[in-house]
């Protein structure tokens, strides 16, 4: 979904989060920005298992559904004449906020409690196993180990966008996700403007991380100092 502002040059791009349970996946943040200015570009992940999402990765062990991704962002980035992207997500959104933001060359990144290891937050839980069998087809520790480092890959050695990352160090995605993250970015020297709270739930970064994505835009924007 484009939502363009022929005013701007500026091009933002929403990932969603996985919807709750029993429900397809739908867009994000799309009240949050209704009345921020710039060219959207809100991006379904309706593949998968249920239509729940594949981290906007792959289907089958095929991995056209990120190039799909990647070409629809470029051919919007040309077409909006863009001199600055920023990318939006929370949850799977925000991994792949992250995942794009450095593989794309995006300016900015929001990203709201991200995951990093794609294969074992899938595989911790058995409600998650379909996506993940979805994904990869064969379930193997090789598949795995390589949804696992995806990330790792993109970020290493990549120019850098500005990233903004929000989280709660209290909930269980912190130790195992959060922190193995930020490590890297410290190891690579990449700066990162950190949000951090203490809620104790991981789906409460819904109530959390729009008022932050809200306040980084407008910092972004030069609205505020």
């Amino acid at each position: 979904m484009l939502q363009k502002d022929n005013q701007s040059r500026e091009l933002l791009v929403i990932f969603s989060a996985f919807p709750r349970a029993g429900m397809s996946s739908t867009y994000n943040y799309v009240n949050t920005l209704k009345e921020v200015s710039g060219n959207k570009l809100f991006i379904l992940d309706d593949f998968g298992y249920q239509k729940r999402g594949v981290y906007y990765l792959c289907e089958r062990g095929s991995f056209g559904v990120r190039d799909a991704v990647e070409e629809l962002i470029t051919k919007v980035h040309l077409e909006v004449n863009a001199t600055q992207t920023t990318y939006i997500g929370s949850s799977k959104g925000g991994y792949a906020a992250l995942y794009f933001g450095f593989r794309l060359g995006a300016t900015n990144v929001i990203s709201g409690a991200p995951q990093y290891f794609v294969g074992e937050y899938l595989r911790a839980e058995p409600e998650r196993m379909p996506t993940l069998t979805s994904m990869l087809d064969k379930i193997s520790e090789t598949n795995i180990q390589q949804l696992n480092n995806l990330l790792k890959k993109a970020i290493s050695g990549k120019k850098a966008p500005t990233i903004y990352l929000h989280y709660s160090d209290k909930e269980h995605t912190y130790k195992s996700h959060i922190k193995p993250l930020l490590e890297q970015l410290t190891d690579e020297e990449i700066e990162v403007e950190r949000d951090i709270k203490q809620y104790v739930s991981h789906a409460d970064v819904r109530n959390y991380f729009p008022p932050y994505l809200l306040q980084v835009l407008a910092k972004i924007r030069g609205e505020v100092s």
